[in-house]
Formats: C-alpha cells, structure tokens, sequence
C-alpha cells in the first residue's frame, strides 16, 4: 500500500474534538485514515483509530470482520490478548451496532478495544465509499464510557468540519438543498 500522508485536523472522517494527528492513504478503492488520540496514561502504545472507507459495491455483501481491521493496525493492541480470546460487549445505539472489549487495572485506568461498520444508508462516507470499518484502542484513566465517546454514535455520526476546540459538526442536511 502507498504510504501515509498527514491531513488537517478538519479532514477527520469523525467528529471528536481531542483529536491530534489525521494520516490518510488511498489506493484502489480503499481510503484508510489513522486519527492519534492523546494518551495521558503510562499504558503503552497509542490511542489511536483506525477507518477504512471502501468503495467497492461487493463491500455491501460482506461481513463486518474486526480481526481483518486488527490485522491491518500490525495485530491486537496492547494490553489486549488475541482477537479470538476478547470477550466483547455489542450494543445498538442511535448509530447502530458497537462492539467492544475492556481492560481495566482496577484503579481508574481504562481501555477500550472498539469495532463499529457504518454504511452508506447511514451518513455521508468519505471518498464515495459503501462501507466504513472503525477500530478504537482508547485508554484513559476515566470509565469506559468516557474511552468510548471517539467511537461513539455523536462523534461517527458527522465528521469534523471544525477545528475550534469543542465546536459542534458542521454538516448540512441533504434536505436542506435549494427547492426546484
């Protein structure tokens, strides 16, 4: 694959406002950004996600496959174990589905290994894309909930328009076209 190239903070595929580094790549019909979160903890390696955009129309047809996005991030991120051995948690939230493992030291530190699929039917995709697979390694010392938020149906729901800390999404509606 060709190499990573540095963006803007405003050309975020997501809307989270802690966001650090934007690096993209593009080949075939594959478009993948890598967002560097901040780690304020003395846990190991980077909180850091992972979003592959893909404009093939068989795309539609496949199974979401989380180890595919691991494998493509150099494997599971520390302190997680093999992808075969997480127990992971899935809800549906306002955005779909979300599925998640969690590692905890007992005292405050939290990580948060996250999947999450968002198709075409569900907002804009970057690059005319079909589908869009997420991967989240967030740890913080804070709850799970909080480790959560960059994956989170608020933050994938819109991507960044903005790079004005705590400025809200800017996307216009596709209703709000001019009318014939």
């Amino acid at each position: 694959m060709t190499s990573f190239r540095q963006q803007s903070l405003s050309e975020s595929w997501i809307g989270f406002d802690k966001i650090q580094l934007v690096l993209e790549r593009r080949e075939k019909n594959v478009t993948e950004q890598r967002i560097l979160l901040p780690n304020r903890t003395a846990m190991r390696g980077e909180n850091v996600m992972l979003l592959r955009a893909d404009r093939s129309p068989l795309v539609l047809n496949t199974r979401f496959q989380p180890d595919a996005l691991l494998e493509l991030a150099g494997g599971t991120p520390y302190p997680f174990g093999a992808f075969d051995t997480l127990t992971l948690r899935t809800i549906e939230d306002g955005f779909g589905s979300m599925s998640w493992a969690r590692w905890t030291n007992n005292a405050g530190l939290t990580c948060v290994l996250a999947f999450r699929r968002v198709d075409k039917t569900m907002r804009t995709l970057a690059a005319n894309a079909n589908v869009m697979d997420i991967l989240l390694r967030n740890c913080i010392n804070g709850d799970e909930e909080t480790a959560l938020a960059p994956i989170g149906a608020d933050a994938v729901r819109f991507a960044t328009t903005s790079t004005a800390p705590s400025a809200a999404p800017r996307m216009l509606s596709p209703l709000a076209a001019p009318r014939p």
